[in-house]
Formats: structure tokens, C-alpha cells, sequence
């Protein structure tokens, strides 16, 4: 978890130790913790395709766990960002969220992240899974540990200023979630939003 949180910076309020947490006392006990590859062509092509960070702009990713740890470690090894991971999902494997892609990725891309450098005004990343649909059949027999994001989960407007934030780009794998889209029009009040949907369809168009 220090690796992942090291460069934070003033956003480390909303990095959560949940799903680490979850990991150390997932029940399998046995997910291999694997050599990993190298990055998947979406991640590379979704942050090659981003504008240079900027001081005063805060960077809001909501993105699938798995995509989106990728998208974090692209972050820190092209320009030295370390984003927020603001994930209060507890993975179990009898779950919605059992987390046997997300704990995995986890703990072996620590191993190679780069130093940060605290560069930009700051990045969150949001897991887009943690309202994914559960299928009527399964029901019955599957723990329901999805969540939405309240008030704790990322920083007032009053907390953004106080950062030298004035600008936020947002960015939604798919449609914007009904929370996600709530939180950025409150922000919306005071500061300058831009929020992209659909970047699934955007980055396997250039595939």
C-alpha cells in the first residue's frame, strides 16, 4: 500500500487501505500473485492520448479495477503521478467485488512502480465496478458488497480550493455514474468541469 500512496500528496486523505486490507485477509489464500505482463494496449493508449498534467487541474478517473491500476501505473511511469486510489469496495470471493484480478495486479505492480515526482495537480481514481450489474439468477447466492461514493469518498469543493484546484477533467470507461456525475456537478458550482464518457468505445476504435 505505501507504494501505491507515495506521492499523493494532499489527496492522500482519499486513498483508502480497504482494498488492501480486503487482500490480507482474502479467504482463498492462494491467488497467485503473478509475473505480470506488460501494460494492456488500453491503458497505454488511454494515457498517451491525455494532455500534460497541470498544477491547478485535479485529474477524476473512473475506470474498471484492473484497467484502472494499469492506468495508475502508466500514470507514474510516463509523468510520475501517483493517483488517490478512492476504492471502498471489500473484495470477497463470494461477491459482486471478489477482487481476484484487482488484489493480484494490486500487490505485483507495486513491486514496479516508479518514485513519484508530485507533478500536477493531483489525480483520483475511482473503481467503475463497484456498481456493476448483478445477474437476476445469481441473486440469491452472491454477497452484494457493491458501494456508491458519499461525501467521504473524494474532496469538497472547499478542500479543492484550498489545494489551488480550479479546473477538473473527468473521465467515465463507459456512461457517467449516476454518483460520479452527482459529485462533478456539485463541483461544477465553483470550479471549471470537463467530463468525457465512452472512453471504451474511444480507445477500441484506435485499436
Amino acid at each position: 500500500m505505501r507504494a501505491w500512496r507515495r506521492g499523493c500528496g494532499p489527496l492522500e486523505p482519499w486513498f483508502r487501505a480497504t482494498p488492501f486490507a480486503a487482500a490480507n485477509h482474502y479467504r482463498d489464500r492462494a491467488l497467485p500473485i503473478p509475473r505480470v505482463p506488460a501494460a494492456p494496449p488500453a491503458a497505454v493508449r488511454l494515457v498517451a492520448g491525455l494532455p500534460a498534467p497541470a498544477r491547478r487541474t485535479l485529474w477524476v478517473f473512473d475506470l474498471p479495477g484492473p484497467l484502472g491500476l494499469w492506468v495508475g501505473w502508466e500514470l507514474r511511469r510516463r509523468w510520475g503521478l501517483s493517483p488517490a486510489l478512492a476504492w471502498n469496495g471489500w473484495y470477497d470471493p463470494r461477491g459482486v467485488l471478489d477482487g481476484r484480478e484487482e488484489i493480484p495486479l494490486l500487490c505485483a505492480l507495486a513491486r514496479r512502480l516508479r518514485p513519484p515526482s508530485g507533478k500536477g495537480g493531483g489525480v483520483i481514481l475511482f473503481d467503475s465496478l463497484r456498481l456493476r450489474p448483478i445477474p437476476e439468477a445469481a441473486r440469491a447466492h452472491i454477497l452484494d458488497n457493491r458501494y456508491v461514493l458519499n461525501e467521504e469518498d473524494a474532496p469538497s469543493l472547499e478542500q479543492l480550493r484550498a489545494m489551488g484546484i480550479e479546473r477538473v477533467r473527468a473521465w467515465s470507461w463507459r456512461e457517467a455514474a449516476e454518483d460520479l456525475r452527482a459529485y462533478l456537478d456539485y463541483l461544477g458550482g465553483r470550479l471549471v468541469v470537463q467530463h468525457r464518457t465512452g472512453l471504451a468505445q474511444e480507445v477500441d476504435a484506435h485499436a
